[in-house]
């Protein structure tokens, strides 16, 4: 996009307009986000195609003894050469795209198995925010009134020409994951025949085991379990009766850990997904928390 165009985009709008008790989520969509997806390079037809209000299939349809078709339904599904490519949710002013409901709903579009893009955008006409499935935090977020400033970086993220390479190389992290689903930490979760390929000790009252995990049919993966040490007790007569006893020697500041090259040791888990991300330098994930081995 040449610089003229560039500095037009929204040129016109009156930024005053939010204010208006009556400008609502459709004046979002159809004051700043068209014009957006237009400058962008999105419109109506092939190849790069603007997608209004697609209905999806709602994961969880059994309500009592009956059975409901239930759809969710995002606001705008953006396709580049017939591949889903990223998904668009529009808010009223008055309501915040960060750290809220609102970015749990638009996550559960994007990884919903008949769509499946790797970045999900919220715009509430003031802000415009921008994650990638993989990662927790934003990667892109600015003040609307500055869209000309950040243009280069949309274009660069989000274009139809390149929105497709872009590449994190991180692995997805089931805990994030079901974060953003809505699973906080006092829903509890139970996982069926997790292996359990190795256990770390940690810390004086922290152990740990990871892997990956394909809990539906779409993508796979890195699930990290954290445990006490009453739990690591119920793995007692679960793993080999050797690795068992040097795992529960007292802690004396040294990562102790124990490999299950043969054979997967397999326990039904119960779990919550934590509260403290962990970050180091090539990832950062959010570990689920054991209540019980069983």
């Amino acid at each position: 996009m040449n610089q003229l165009k560039r500095l037009n985009i929204l040129k016109e709008f009156a930024w005053d307009s939010l204010n208006d008790p009556g400008f609502l989520e459709d004046s979002v969509r159809e004051e700043i986000i068209v014009p957006i997806l237009k400058s962008l390079g999105y419109g109506i037809e092939r190849p790069y195609r603007i997608i209004r209000s697609k209905k999806l299939l709602h994961p969880f349809v059994s309500i009592g003894s009956a059975t409901k078709k239930i759809y969710l339904v995002p606001d705008y599904l953006l396709e580049v050469h017939d591949k889903h490519a990223w998904i668009l949710e529009a808010k009223a002013p008055t309501e915040d795209i960060l750290n809220t409901k609102h970015v749990e709903q638009a996550y559960s579009y994007a990884m919903h198995s008949e769509v499946r893009t790797p970045y999900f955008a919220l715009c509430n006409g003031r802000q415009f925010v921008l994650y990638h499935v993989s990662k927790p935090a934003p990667v892109l977020q600015f003040d609307m009134r500055l869209i000309a400033s950040y243009w280069d970086n949309l274009v660069k993220l989000l274009g139809p020409k390149t929105v497709l390479d872009y590449d994190f190389g991180l692995k997805k992290d089931l805990g994030l994951h079901l974060k953003r689903l809505g699973f906080g930490e006092f829903s509890s979760l139970i996982f069926p025949a997790v292996p359990i390929p190795f256990i770390a000790h940690l810390d004086e009252d922290q152990y740990n085991f990871s892997l990956g995990m394909k809990p539906d049919e779409g993508d796979e993966y890195v699930a990290s379990f954290d445990f006490g040490n009453e739990v690591m007790q119920q793995l007692h007569g679960r793993i080999p009766e050797e690795g068992f006893r040097i795992l529960t020697v007292p802690f004396a500041n040294e990562i102790r850990q124990v490999m299950f090259a043969d054979t997967f040791y397999r326990v039904n888990v119960d779990c919550r997904v934590g509260v403290d991300l962990v970050e180091n330098e090539d990832e950062i994930f959010l570990p689920m928390l054991v209540n019980r081995f069983f």
